[in-house]
């Protein structure tokens, strides 16, 4: 790391958790969350442009067993229509 370079860790209004490291021109920001299920669940788990979903509603709660892959529109319902989350990240059926 060069004197620049900055890594910082941050906490968001909601409670989630992230790292943001400054370098150079470059401003890069990650959840906690994704972080610990990609370190637990390997990259291939994680499907480009998936989101991380807690479980029990904690936001710092970022115990693997918490932290589920969710396709973004069920993830996006699930959380302002109340639809429930399947176990393979989609919507469920109703």
């Amino acid at each position: 790391m060069t004197d620049d370079a900055a890594l910082t860790l941050h906490h968001t209004g909601e409670g989630y958790e992230y790292v943001r490291c400054r370098s150079g021109g470059d401003d890069a920001t990650v959840y906690i969350h994704r972080l610990v299920f990609v370190a637990e669940y390997g990259l291939d788990a994680l499907p480009v442009g998936w989101h991380v979903h807690h479980e029990i509603s904690i936001p710092w709660l970022n115990t693997p067993e918490n932290l589920v892959a969710v396709e973004p529109v069920a993830h996006s319902r699930h959380h302002l229509q109340g639809e429930p989350l399947s176990t393979d990240g989609g919507s469920c059926e109703q």
